[in-house]
């Protein structure tokens, strides 16, 4: 038999983990609608499914000759337990086929959570040192194009066609700049220790160079929460590396906890009174912890949080993150992990990473040896995710990072068991096995990775025919992507949506009714319902469509009772189909939720105006055009309201800032003609 060392399968494993921490921080694909973090998922899942298969082979085949390695049983029984319970959730949660595939957007479900325990174990159980040490070198590497692409997209220079809705423009190949940042701030601890191995001085120039360009472009991202995971990294790296007696070091550590606890809580103190991003999430955890009992032991299910939370949304959230943005995490990993698998999976996870982390802890103080760096490395990454998860939530690159330090930090806890050759068997029944595994790996592949990816490939050329004004090619492209995935609502809302602009109201009414099957608590989709027969009754004049449309809006408003954009849009439906006393109330409703929405303003004082009340109209306008400085429409309320009231000199110079905005806008000249100008 071939010995081991020159086998090819471990060429192959190393060639997979090699392209996984290479493709899966820098892939971006280009050609679909989810440019990031779904094509990353697909792709991971791709290959740790080609890397699981190859350690089947390797395990069925007989192929090792040396002392084969097992998990130590106690983190064996924590996996185990952690991927039972996950299953146990996927499967009792409401939301099946959500909790099992994750979101369009995140692709974060079980599924992807089971593969990346997958990745640990065959990577725990065939990692040695040399190749560790390789495949996180490269890992650093990556850092160097997504540095300078950062720096580019923050100069200004955007030299890729991507798509992201992210507000800054440093997005390099991650999607958003936070998650630029949250990555940089894990490769800021192994930078430093690839540095500090290196023989050549020209090695270790060159990886303090990319320490510095890597904490210059963590402070451009503006993201908090990498700033913090980027501290907490160099921190626990630099006072792992430093030579204390042990009594020094447990007392150092406790005074760095002290001063951790002490700086983060004062930092979140000011975070939530200056406003911003910390406030919004001190507010999210406060509305989002309202869930977590009803389903505290086994969670609601993974990627399932926006179809609860607008039960629970705070108004004052609108302040932090404006109108229309939908939370779907909590933004704490805590939090999160317990809302989607409960707190027992909550509990498991955190005894898996203190078992590997004491372990290593433990050995690292007794027996110190030349591997140091790399082990405190990724104890340092393993803090930096932890904390900096308080704050933000996994993405793809950070957590192969994450899985692929603590597999790191686990391999030596492994126990070696002697290689017992494999009993001769026929060359058919090795030939039936390998054939059985393979067939497993590609049906997997092809089922759970390569059809999502054809179907967002269609989606994607149903945007670019909308682009180009081609309508019914983008029906028949959204068509084909819900075909090929129909448990995916967000291509049936496509469809619907671009068959209402071709005029095709029954078909679109029918195919968003199958979307919300799919998601039957998204008040988003009732509202995008209510739409569609709000526009066919309008062209139509159908009051079976008025009534259809007037009943979702009011699901939309059971299900998100505290969205004040849900309420302003019953409220112009309302107003637009001759309901005036309804639409008061309901733009009254919006504004009580967001004082700051200028258009539920006009809403309101255009109704007021229709139930001859001219003054409460002029108080509501006041404040439309104090939101909206440059809405024609709610200067000319104003003038309208001062000209009831008898106020014509207030009347003209409403109007004449009205006509400023729009000269052409033809509700204002007909005032202009009335007020005898």
């Amino acid at each position: 038999m071939q010995n081991s060392a020159n086998h090819p399968a471990e060429n192959w494993q190393r060639s997979i983990w090699l392209l996984l921490v290479i493709l899966t921080p820098l892939f971006v694909n280009l050609w679909v609608e989810q440019q990031f973090e779904a094509s990353k998922i697909w792709l991971a899942r791709t290959l740790i499914s080609v890397l699981a298969g190859i350690c089947l082979l390797r395990t069925s085949q007989g192929w090792p000759t040396h002392p084969t390695k097992k998990l130590p049983p106690h983190i064996l029984k924590l996996i185990v337990s952690l991927a039972l319970v996950i299953c146990l959730s996927t499967v009792l949660s409401e939301y099946g086929s959500i909790a099992f595939l994750g979101s369009l957007d995140r692709t974060n479900g079980a599924l992807t959570q089971l593969s990346f325990l997958l990745f640990y174990v065959c990577t725990a159980t065939q990692l040695d040192l040399k190749d560790g040490k390789l495949i996180l070198t490269v890992a650093v590497l990556t850092a160097v194009p997504i540095c300078l692409l950062g720096l580019a997209q923050a100069a200004g220079w955007q030299p890729l066609p991507i798509v992201s809705d992210g507000r800054s423009q440093l997005v390099t190949t991650l999607g958003r700049a936070n998650f630029t940042g949250a990555y940089l701030a894990l490769l800021l601890p192994l930078t430093l220790a690839v540095a500090h191995d290196g023989r050549a001085p020209w090695q270790r120039v060159s990886f303090k160079l990319l320490i510095a360009l890597e904490c210059i472009v963590i402070f451009l991202t503006q993201a908090r929460g990498a700033w913090v995971a980027a501290l907490v990294g160099v921190t626990v790296y630099l006072w792992l590396q430093k030579d204390f007696k042990p009594k020094s070091r447990y007392l150092s550590l406790a005074g760095w906890l002290t001063a951790a606890g002490a700086g983060l809580s004062f930092w979140l103190w000011q975070g939530v009174t200056s406003g911003g991003s910390i406030a919004a999430r001190w507010t999210i955890w406060r509305a989002a912890l309202q869930l977590l009992w009803p389903r505290l032991w086994l969670g609601y299910g993974a990627d399932t949080l926006e179809l609860y939370f607008p039960a629970v949304y705070p108004p004052e959230l609108v302040y932090y993150q404006g109108r229309g943005v939908v939370t779907d995490r909590a933004h704490n990993w805590l939090i999160d992990w317990s809302l989607s698998y409960g707190v027992v999976a909550t509990a498991i996870f955190i005894a898996i990473v203190v078992a590997v982390l004491w372990s290593n802890a433990h050995r690292f103080s007794k027996q110190p040896d030349k591997n140091q760096p790399w082990t405190a490395a990724c104890i340092a990454v393993v803090c930096a995710h932890l904390i900096g998860n308080l704050f933000l939530f996994d993405v793809a690159a950070t957590a192969l990072i994450f899985w692929f330090a603590l597999a790191f930090l686990t391999a030596p806890l492994c126990l070696q068991t002697p290689h017992h050759p494999q009993p001769d068997r026929p060359r058919s029944s090795n030939y039936l096995i390998a054939g059985t595994i393979a067939a497993v790996v590609i049906v997997a592949i092809g089922w759970f990775n390569l059809r999502p990816l054809w179907a967002d490939v269609q989606a994607w050329r149903g945007t670019q025919a909308l682009a180009q004004s081609q309508p019914e090619v983008a029906l028949d492209a959204y068509t084909k992507a819900a075909a090929v995935q129909p448990f995916r609502a967000e291509y049936h809302v496509a469809a619907a949506l671009t068959a209402a602009e071709l005029g095709q109201f029954d078909q679109a009414g029918r195919v968003m009714e199958q979307a919300i099957l799919l998601r039957p608590t998204d008040p988003v989709l009732f509202t995008q319902l209510a739409s569609i027969y709000g526009r066919a009754a309008f062209e139509n004049q159908s009051h079976q469509k008025t009534e259809q449309a007037i009943a979702a809006f009011e699901r939309a408003l059971e299900l998100a009772p505290t969205v004040g954009l849900t309420a302003r849009q019953a409220a112009d439906f309302a107003y637009r189909t001759g309901r005036f006393s309804q639409a008061e109330q309901l733009a009254a409703q919006a504004v009580n939720l967001d004082t700051t929405d200028g258009i539920a303003f006009q809403i309101l004082g255009w109704s007021h105006l229709q139930l001859n009340d001219p003054t409460a109209a002029q108080v509501a306008f006041a404040q439309a055009v104090r939101w909206e400085p440059n809405s024609a429409d709610g200067y000319l309320g104003l003038a309208t309201a001062y000209a009831e009231q008898g106020d014509f000199p207030a009347a003209k110079t409403a109007l004449e800032r009205s006509l400023q905005i729009d000269p052409s806008y033809p509700p204002a000249l007909k005032l202009q003609v009335q007020l005898g100008d």
